[in-house]
């Protein structure tokens, strides 16, 4: 399973510590197994004549005779989703769209419309879908019922600004928050006071029951910021000046957002109540986690789960990590679940410094590559460089870790050398955020393609004999 989970599986178990490195992989791609949104949702579904059984927890009845079927949906984890409510419930939608990141050709479903749009910054396509999901959610009515599968990245891939807000001040708007350190909570109380549907202002415009299903991809799983479209929301006018002053951001914002946030209308303030919505989540950290111990101990591991709130730095989170492991008995593994941020120096002089994905950002200044995960892997590996047998894995479940192909690094006590070896300096690399090339150079990138889950990052620790 992990060979063909993993797209450079042979190299990444060709070299260094082969044995250590394999049981890695084959750890993660089981936590991953345990994270696929759509394959519980279609566990947890079956259409018993007119009534929709749901048999999540809680389990509940959706009565859809007489009523008209709608489905919207943004993000990373929703086209698995689709594909099975598409199968299931495909004839009986009066209108279904969702959008995805832009990653080539997808299959077309028979009765749910594909927009494909920009991640981790928006564009023109992201305004097309944000326009094509708000006419889906104006054309239901009191009695009709609205499915929506809203998973993490719809920040990017959908937006309809704010009526004083023009496209390209969200683009620098979010360019601006994805450098700036904060994590996702803080970023969206920001984004969804700039937006006409963000913060449950397109569940507000369904005006209908609502049934959401989704994946958790924030740390704690608050819906408002997992499936942020069509839930109420938690976030004021005064939590997004906060994360302004926190940050240093209103000189570099865009004139008119720094506006519209120091203005704070409240009659433009966020729905705190949202009527008859109902939310399961079908994949999160936590089974992913879980999945990935147990996988462990069936390898002969003694396996410990961290925690699933690893966050801040990456770079002090991969160095964690591995003093974590360096602490443990031999043939030990250790899991955490979490995402990272890097914070980009400069970003308010105008620095070139590029996005990592939604919760994550990272990216190199100047010309270099980068994303958390792949910052995580390279601290780990210094770290570790000269000490006892050891392999660590960081990666992002969704498959991207940064604006890369990869999806962060798996490294062990001799990366540090090999990234020498290969004239690259590991400790400069982390410094400048241009770690890519570093560990493409050990041969140590991780590289997955789109997995159709996002559930936050996985870091796997191995301690050899």
């Amino acid at each position: 399973m992990a060979a063909v989970r993993f797209a450079n599986y042979e190299e990444l178990t060709g070299h260094g510590r082969t044995a250590l490195r394999a049981d890695a992989l084959a750890i993660a791609a089981a936590g991953l197994r345990a994270a696929d949104p759509a394959a519980e949702l279609a566990r947890s579904l079956r259409l018993d004549g007119d009534r929709l059984i749901v048999s999540g927890a809680p389990p509940a009845v959706v009565e859809l005779t007489g009523r008209r079927l709608f489905l919207l949906g943004a993000g990373k984890a929703t086209f698995g989703m689709a594909e099975v409510l598409d199968d299931l419930l495909g004839p009986r939608f009066t209108d279904a769209a969702i959008v995805v990141k832009r990653q080539g050709r997808r299959r077309a479903l028979r009765c749910v419309e594909v927009l494909e749009a920009a991640h981790p910054v928006p564009d023109e396509t992201s305004l097309a879908g944000g326009l094509r999901l708000q006419a889906v959610a104006a054309a239901a009515r009191p009695g009709d019922l609205v499915i929506a599968l809203v998973t993490g990245g719809s920040s990017a891939l959908a937006v309809v600004p704010a009526a004083d807000i023009s496209l390209s001040d969200k683009i620098e708007t979010n360019r601006l928050l994805l450098a700036s350190g904060a994590d996702i909570v803080a970023i969206n109380s920001v984004r969804k006071h700039l937006s006409a549907i963000k913060g449950g202002r397109l569940g507000l415009a369904c005006g209908c029951e609502i049934v959401n299903f989704t994946a958790s991809d924030v740390v704690g799983d608050p819906l408002d910021c997992v499936t942020d479209l069509t839930v109420p929301d938690s976030s004021t006018w005064a939590a997004a000046q906060a994360v302004c002053d926190r940050f240093g951001l209103w000189d570099a914002l865009p004139v008119a957002v720094a506006a519209r946030l120091r203005r704070a209308d409240p009659r433009e303030e966020t729905p705190k109540e949202l009527p008859a919505v109902r939310t399961w989540i079908m994949a999160d950290a936590a089974r992913m986690c879980a999945a990935a111990v147990a996988e462990a101990q069936a390898r002969g591991y003694a396996a410990e789960l961290l925690g699933l709130d690893w966050q801040g730095e990456a770079r002090e989170a991969g160095t964690a990590l591995a003093r974590r492991l360096a602490a443990c008995a031999a043939h030990s593994c250790v899991v955490a679940g979490g995402e990272n941020v890097v914070t980009l120096a400069g970003r308010a002089a105008g620095g070139r410094g590029g996005p990592g994905h939604e919760a994550a950002p990272a990216a190199a200044l100047g010309p270099g590559r980068g994303g958390p995960n792949q910052e995580a892997a390279l601290a780990a590996a210094l770290e570790l460089a000269g000490g006892p047998a050891a392999a660590v894995v960081c990666l992002d479940s969704d498959g991207s870790d940064g604006p890369t192909d990869a999806a962060g690094g798996l490294i062990d006590d001799a990366t540090a050398a090999a990234i020498a070896a290969a004239g690259r300096d590991g400790a400069t690399a982390l410094a400048a955020h241009d770690v890519y090339d570093a560990l493409l150079g050990a041969g140590d990138l991780v590289v997955m393609g789109p997995t159709d889950t996002n559930v936050n990052d996985l870091k796997i620790a191995l301690r050899g004999v």
